[in-house]
């Protein structure tokens, strides 16, 4: 079988989409063995392919006016109000189409857009992940589906299935192995009912397995059905072995698939970065394009994004208001070219060294 070794495409836990660094899980390489059309393997997990939802399905979505009084807000001049605002659409919240919905308007700026997307990628990483409450394996060789090999005390299999069984449906999605019944499984959210379609094989009174004339062991197809519990009682539970991480050498599918769909959205909703040149009056290695207030906007909300301190976000984001006021106070005044090469050029030396900082902090 050919193999082709390739890059991850860019998208950087940060900032994605934007590629300005490269996360840890962009460093490996996506390995890819004949996959099936539109699906890629990284770590061994297939990832299968994005898809949001259409301007025209996210235009028919009816978002609260108050929703989006609070979302202008993230463009207000004070940090305060800002910051009150992302808290208060957090409290909301908000469905990931809503936030999808709200990121179409044209009345919001760059700064609202920024934080919402932010906010977006949270719900769409940290929202809760259903669980049956099993510990599993693989079928061998070209059989399909997962089989049970225990049960967690207090999850909802306990009561419905047993060891021995072997999975082969999720709401009616066929399992090749355990990554699909995990990626199925943790896509829906604690509480949903699931339907799972069970191979078990038929016992006799005393408990042994019934064979036939050829001493193959005689199965039977369940359907049953339950309501999931989460990952978090799952976790809570202390079992080593469950399958909210199947391998500790390989990454959980359904996590992969969520970063998947926020790269998609920040690549989609996240504003592109605009160029305000301020020409260089001082000599230095050359960079890669202009430094600018704008850029260095991005580099905080790469920072942000990436888990930076609040505190910092915020002391960072003053300086840069400032300097950006006294630009646009300089460009209104009439001063010599002279002063205002000198002014351009104290600009540029501070806009270096606030850059240098955010880098250091990150």
């Amino acid at each position: 079988m050919a193999t082709a070794i390739r890059p991850l495409p860019a998208a950087c836990a940060a900032i994605l989409a934007l590629g300005a660094h490269v996360s840890a899980r962009e460093a490996c390489a996506q390995i890819q063995l004949a996959p099936r059309p539109g699906v890629g393997i990284v770590g061994g997990v297939s990832t299968p392919p994005v898809t949001l939802p259409s301007d025209a399905e996210l235009a028919k979505i009816d978002v609260p006016a108050e929703l989006v009084r609070i979302a202008r807000s993230l463009d207000a001049e004070q940090y305060a109000d800002r910051a009150a605002a992302r808290a208060a659409i957090l409290a909301r919240r908000p469905s990931q189409n809503e936030l999808m919905a709200l990121l179409l308007r044209r009345d919001l700026g760059d700064e609202a857009r920024q934080s919402l997307v932010g906010i977006l990628r949270e719900r769409i990483l940290k929202s809760p992940r259903g669980a049956l409450g099993i510990r599993m394996e693989s079928m061998m060789l070209r059989e399909e589906g997962v089989r049970i090999t225990g049960v967690i005390a207090g999850m909802p299999a306990e009561k419905v299935l047993e060891v021995g069984d072997v999975v082969i449906e999720v709401n009616e999605a066929p399992l090749r192995d355990r990554n699909d019944l995990i990626r199925e499984v943790q896509s829906l959210e604690p509480g949903d009912e699931v339907r799972v379609k069970v191979k078990r094989v038929r016992r006799d009174e005393a408990g042994k397995a019934m064979v036939d004339e050829n001493g193959m062991e005689l199965n039977e197809l369940l359907d049953v059905k339950m309501r999931l519990g989460s990952t978090e009682d799952l976790e809570a539970q202390g079992d080593p072995l469950n399958p909210v991480a199947p391998n500790p050498l390989m990454q959980n599918p359904a996590l992969l698939g969520r970063e998947a769909i926020a790269d998609a959205a920040a690549e989609r909703f996240l504003p592109r970065p605009r160029v305000v040149p301020v020409r260089r009056a001082v000599s230095g290695p050359a960079q890669d394009g202009p430094r600018t207030v704008d850029s260095l906007r991005q580099l905080l909300v790469e920072f942000q994004l990436g888990g930076g301190s609040p505190e910092l976000v915020r002391q960072f984001r003053a300086r840069i208001d400032a300097i950006e006021r006294q630009i646009v106070a300089t460009a209104k005044a009439e001063r010599a070219d002279d002063d205002r090469a000198r002014f351009e050029a104290a600009v540029d030396a501070i806009l270096e060294s606030i850059e240098e900082e955010i880098r250091a902090a990150r």
